[in-house]
């Protein structure tokens, strides 16, 4: 099959729905199909660049007015990109976003005649207040239920990474078809890596002696306030109260982060606090294996890809026990689930750091657990998907 996917964010832009097609995309790929990406174009990235790892067709597009991360397509390009979408030939169209270019996917195949296949991957509810922060909390609110309600109920199949996004759908009035198919995550890349974890480990600590020794704390993500990356910390603060030589290791980056090192600054907390910025996801692993928790206090995920690939890699998970990363954890399979309060996620954390026949358990729950979410058990449901919709346009 020939497969079209149209996204309004893709690389050098990271996120879960990135890495989601990226993952799916290779996986795809490596079963025979061929894989178009449509996504915007980014003004660090080099447009003559043809050694992309997946096909691309960048669309030129403009700053969003509401993130300085991501794009807005230039929808008067739109024909252009539909002439080379049809040299494509695709058989299978699938839409993985709601704004410029995920309203081109929709128009697209609206005007070839295909199903609009759709995956929601973010819960805006949750984060449009973020983004619109001068609009009163139940006023944005009411915007983004209105708005994926109109979008998702002119789609012809949604799939949903987690039945907690599914029942947000149906809470919020979207009557069509939804597929459940996880985010899967490649089990060939993540997996425990001991020795090179310990290498890194080493090379951190040269610049941050307090890693060498005691236990690490672990988050990857988008530092932002849909992370709840600000409670985190307060956690950490005081879980550190109790076990000095414990710290704390923040990779990504993003709007929250001169915030994050003012607090840490004032604490006092520089040698316990590490940030690293955006790091290749091939290295993700070694920082997920050098770490004694991953602590992912987020409240919004429709699923948490970050929560499988730290399972994966037998680091036990301390989340909040709410949407995507409840449901992957399952009863607190591979980690321990906390309330939404910093104490709370500090209690676990203690639990599992003075305990270490619990902690134990965990990592063996959490080595078995992450098994469940792979990228081959995930991309074999969604090529079924694919087979029917492209069957039932060819009859």
């Amino acid at each position: 099959m020939n497969i079209v996917f149209f996204a309004d964010a893709y690389r050098p832009r990271v996120n879960g729905v990135v890495s989601s097609m990226d993952e799916f995309a290779k996986n795809l790929q490596k079963r025979g199909h061929r894989v178009l990406i449509v996504c915007p174009s980014y003004p660090e990235l080099d447009e003559h660049n043809n050694d992309e790892p997946i096909p691309t067709l960048r669309v030129p597009s403009l700053p969003a007015v509401v993130s300085s991360e991501d794009r807005l397509a230039k929808l008067w390009y739109e024909p252009e990109v539909f002439r080379q979408i049809d040299e494509f030939k695709p058989d299978v169209v699938h839409v993985q976003t709601e704004f410029s270019i995920g309203s081109m996917g929709r128009r697209y195949c609206r005007k070839r005649g295909f199903p609009v296949i759709s995956t929601c991957h973010t819960h805006y509810e949750m984060y449009i207040n973020n983004y619109l922060h001068f609009l009163p909390g139940y006023i944005g609110r009411t915007i983004a239920r209105t708005l994926m309600r109109q979008v998702f109920n002119r789609d012809n199949v949604i799939i949903v990474p987690s039945r907690q996004i599914e029942t947000v759908l149906r809470r919020y009035g979207v009557t069509k078809e939804m597929v459940w198919i996880p985010n899967g995550v490649d089990n060939t890349l993540f997996y425990p890596q001991q020795e090179r974890a310990k290498a890194l480990r080493d090379r951190l600590a040269e610049g941050k002696p307090a890693l060498k020794d005691g236990p690490i704390l672990l988050f990857a993500g988008r530092l932002g306030h849909e992370k709840n990356v600000l409670l985190l910390l307060d956690a950490f603060m005081r879980v550190h109260n109790k076990i000095p030589s414990v710290s704390l290791v923040f990779v990504g980056n993003g709007p929250v982060r001169e915030e994050l090192q003012h607090r840490v600054q004032e604490a006092g907390l520089d040698d316990y606090v590490h940030f690293t910025g955006y790091v290749p996801r091939t290295e993700l692993p070694l920082y997920y294996s050098m770490a004694t928790l991953f602590t992912f206090p987020s409240v919004t995920e429709t699923q948490g890809l970050v929560t499988i690939e730290a399972m994966l890699c037998g680091t036990p998970v301390v989340g909040v026990n709410m949407m995507g990363t409840a449901e992957v954890m399952a009863g607190e399979k591979g980690g321990l689930l906390a309330d939404n309060s910093a104490e709370s996620v500090a209690d676990k954390i203690l639990m599992l750091l003075e305990n270490p026949d619990l902690l134990a358990q965990k990592k063996q729950e959490a080595l078995d657990q992450g098994q469940l979410w792979t990228i081959e058990n995930s991309c074999s449901r969604l090529e079924t998907l694919y087979q029917r919709f492209s069957l039932s346009r060819s009859l």
